[in-house]
């Protein structure tokens, strides 16, 4: 039986303006911009979540509307190449905005600090994009997929949090290989970690739902901001599956479920302007509970996303056979209800190598399934617009074109 949920939230908090010299150039990182005073006041929230029939007009911009177009993905994470993102990315007028990671413990400073959060993070983060007129989503991350996503070397789980959870160290790739030192993951379904969890998601909420430059929010129901408890957790080849699944753990596909849709009815009741994106991810080779939350995120009036959009779906899919988690049927049952989001699963390869291939291909299978939203790796546009990346004189033109195309179609 799932827990009484509280009633949902009443009042949001409004921070002033913030003082920026937009005319300056952008010429430093966002990790050295200066924290960000806020000055707080209390408001009611104007509108909650609702389904895209009952926005006016869908995707028009601006609150109660979701944003359209191509974002970077993940712009802040260490793995990211910030110098080349400022050169050939910030101001591409084919990019709508980025995805920042909003890793928890870089804004929780503890429940005994006199003020337990603090956003300055974030806003050194999101200053470059909103000096340039981009939009700017917000991805909080109670949990790492890899140590080398950590920031600093710092666990993203708060370390108070870490001392309450029942936590698994262990990250594997599906058949084989290991991190030698994973981070620690708790047991999203632990109550302690829940009641921690989601304290700050409604904290982010409240700083954020007002800010014009903000599109959309995603929550980790897992790592990340994705709904699977670890890389490749719950496929029976997997190294870490059994770990979760032995006592006392006990990870089961009714275990996730339950967590899954639990966790969807607490968002469901957050008020903001703003839309709020769930991802969909099997259970092994069950496509089940993903078919179950997409339905329940339609219901709400939530986006639906995935991280799955490969040269293999595209093949899947010709054959009249399943996609991941069966996004390719789902995206075109729910299109133009709720906003619709893909990753590609990696960056992509111009040269049909691996799994996710070539990207003019994608895209246009992406907009041929109702996609609003493509969040793509920095490669993507290092291979379109640097000069000396070394497959940008076979590929450039190509990539070039087909972002030009997608970003117009998406206007």
């Amino acid at each position: 039986m799932r827990r009484k949920l509280l009633s949902p939230v009443a009042t949001f908090i409004l921070t002033l303006m913030l003082l920026v010299l937009s005319t300056l150039p952008i010429s430093c990182s966002p990790s050295n911009f200066s924290s960000i005073p806020t000055t707080t006041t209390t408001i009611s929230n104007p509108s909650p979540n609702k389904p895209r029939s009952a926005q006016a007009p869908p995707f028009s911009g601006g609150v109660g509307s979701s944003p359209r177009g191509l974002f970077l993905n993940t712009a802040n994470l260490p793995t990211q190449d910030w110098s080349r993102i400022e050169k050939f990315i910030l101001n591409d007028p084919t990019v709508s905005g980025t995805n920042i990671v909003v890793p928890w413990s870089t804004v929780d400073l503890g429940v005994n600090a006199s003020l337990q959060y603090d956003w300055s993070y974030v806003y050194q983060q999101a200053q470059p994009w909103i000096d340039a007129g981009k939009t700017v989503n917000l991805l909080l991350w109670g949990v790492a997929q890899k140590a080398e996503q950590e920031i600093n070397g710092q666990s993203i789980t708060p370390a108070y949090v870490l001392e309450e959870t029942e936590t698994v160290s262990c990250q594997c790739k599906v058949g084989g290989e290991c991190e030698s030192n994973p981070p620690q993951t708790p047991v999203f379904w632990d109550e302690d970690y829940q009641k921690h969890y989601r304290k700050v998601i409604k904290a982010a909420v409240a700083e954020f739902s007002d800010r014009p430059w903000v599109g959309y929010f995603r929550f980790g129901i897992g790592v990340g901001a994705e709904s699977y408890p670890g890389n490749g957790v719950s496929y029976a080849k997997n190294p870490c599956t059994q770990i979760w699944e032995q006592p006392p753990i006990n990870l089961s596909e009714t275990v996730w479920r339950n967590h899954s849709l639990d966790f969807l009815d607490f968002l469901s009741t957050i008020e903001t302007p703003k839309t709020i994106l769930v991802t969909i991810n099997n259970y092994g080779k069950s496509h089940d509970i993903a078919k179950e939350m997409a339905a329940y995120a339609a219901k709400k009036g939530f986006g639906i996303g995935t991280q799955g959009l490969t040269k293999n779906a595209i093949a899947l899919y010709n054959k009249g056979k399943d996609c991941y988690a069966d996004w390719c049927d789902l995206f075109l049952q729910y299109d133009p209800k709720v906003p619709l989001e893909v990753q590609t699963a990696a960056q992509s390869n111009p040269a049909e190598k691996g799994r996710v291939g070539p990207l003019p291909p994608l895209l246009d299978f992406g907009l041929a399934k109702g996609v609003d939203i493509f969040e793509l790796y920095q490669a993507e546009w290092f291979v379109a617009n640097d000069p000396n990346h070394h497959l940008h004189k076979k590929y450039g033109k190509s990539y070039r074109q087909a972002l030009e195309k997608a970003a117009a179609a998406l206007k």
